[in-house]
Order: C-alpha cells, then sequence, then structure tokens
C-alpha cells in the first residue's frame, strides 16, 4: 500500500468520524421524516398529474369511439339508400368508402387512446402501491422518531450526569470529611482535657466547695436568710 493510499484512508476515516460526531439522533430523524414527507407529497403530485391524463385519454377514446359509431352509422345509411335506388351507386359507394375510411381512422384513434390510457392506469397501480409503502413508512419512522428523541434526550441528560460525576473528585471529599471529623474530635478531646486540667489545679477548699455547691450567689443568699430567721424567733 502507498503513502497516498494510507493518507486517503486516514483521511476518510477522520472524516467519517467527524461526520459521525456532528449526526444528531432526534434530528437526523426528524431530517428523515421530513424526506420522506416530501416525497410522499410529490408522490401524490405525480400521481394526481398522470391520473387527470390518464382520465382525459379515456374521454379522447370515448370520443373517438362515438366518432367511429356515427361513421359507421353514416356509412350503413348510405348502402341503404344505394341498395333502395334513393342514391346513385357508384356515388352513393363513393361516399360509403370515405365513412367507412373514417369509421376505421376513429376506430384506431379510439384504440391508441385506450392503449394509452391504459399504459396510464398501469403506472397509477404501481404509483399507488409505493405511495402507501411511503405512507407506511412515514407512519413507522414518526414513531421511531419520537422514540429516538426520547433515548437521545435520557442519553444526553445521563451523559451529562456522569461528566459531572467523573469530575467530582469523590474520593478526595471524603478524605476531607473524614479528617475534618477528626478535627472535631481533636478539639472535643482537648476541651475535655482542660477541663480535667482545671480540676486538678484547684485547692481542697475549692474542690470541696465545687463537690457541695457551696460559694455561689445563690447559697450565700440561703445562708443570710437562714440566719435572719433564727434573730426573729
Amino acid at each position: 500500500m502507498s503513502i497516498f493510499d494510507r493518507l486517503f484512508r486516514i483521511g476518510k476515516a477522520e472524516a467519517n468520524a467527524a461526520v459521525d460526531h456532528l449526526e444528531d439522533p432526534a434530528k437526523m430523524a426528524d431530517q428523515i421524516l421530513r424526506e420522506l414527507r416530501s416525497n410522499y407529497q410529490q408522490a401524490i403530485e405525480g400521481e394526481a398529474e398522470i391520473k387527470a391524463i390518464a382520465l382525459q385519454h379515456r374521454a379522447s377514446e370515448q370520443s373517438a369511439r362515438d366518432k367511429a359509431a356515427d361513421w359507421e352509422k353514416k356509412a350503413n345509411e348510405l348502402l341503404d339508400r344505394i341498395e333502395t335506388k334513393q342514391l346513385d351507386e357508384a356515388h352513393g359507394t363513393e361516399l360509403a368508402n370515405k365513412a367507412a375510411e373514417a369509421y376505421q381512422s376513429a376506430l384506431a384513434e379510439a384504440d391508441q387512446f385506450g392503449k394509452m390510457a391504459e399504459k396510464e392506469e398501469n403506472a397509477l397501480s404501481v404509483m399507488d402501491l409505493k405511495i402507501k409503502q411511503i405512507k407506511d413508512q412515514i407512519a413507522e419512522t414518526e414513531s421511531r422518531a419520537q422514540m429516538i428523541s426520547a433515548r437521545a434526550k435520557t442519553a444526553e441528560v445521563s451523559e451529562k450526569i456522569s461528566k459531572t460525576l467523573s469530575n467530582v473528585d469523590t474520593d478526595g471529599l471524603m478524605a476531607t470529611l473524614n479528617r475534618m471529623d477528626q478535627k472535631a474530635s481533636a478539639q472535643e478531646y482537648r476541651a475535655a482535657a482542660y477541663a480535667q486540667i482545671e480540676d486538678s489545679t484547684m485547692s481542697t477548699e475549692q474542690e470541696i466547695n465545687k463537690v457541695l455547691g457551696q460559694g455561689s450567689a445563690t447559697n450565700a443568699l440561703e445562708a443570710i436568710k437562714a440566719k435572719r430567721t433564727k434573730l426573729l424567733n
């Protein structure tokens, strides 16, 4: 493999990857649905045009057949007059021949219009089948487009959440939380230690008063009240 072939393949692969990255599933599904609806509309318009032509050719066929019937009737009337001696045989035969030729010409024209109409009607049968297929595809695509849109939205939200979570240092946050918990515990231990140190530095009298609850303003007031009661008695 030449270097140019390798470069071409690499470039093609990168181009395909870029296209895949740019393709949005929901938007692409909507685009496909729009194209199918556009194709359906064009097919309907084309079918209507061909149907109009077929109807026109059928009408032309019927007109030509009516004309042929009229010329056949005229040829028979000329023959009748020749037979009843109402018309000169030579002249009548000449006119009858012209009527017969006009009959054949009109009949051939009718057959030609009939073949054209039949061909167009056969084409309409094929088109009608294809139009029904497009219509079924549109219904299927509408359903699938809704599902693709919902799946794409779910995937987009899930991807955003996953990216957000992947950017969060969960282990680091929990390690910091554990460290703060340890600091809080250490502070509690220090506070308890300071309280014990404060108790150990008290004098014997202070420690006794603390245990008995003496030395407070409330106990002193109660002592004064008790003394007043004794004096009054």
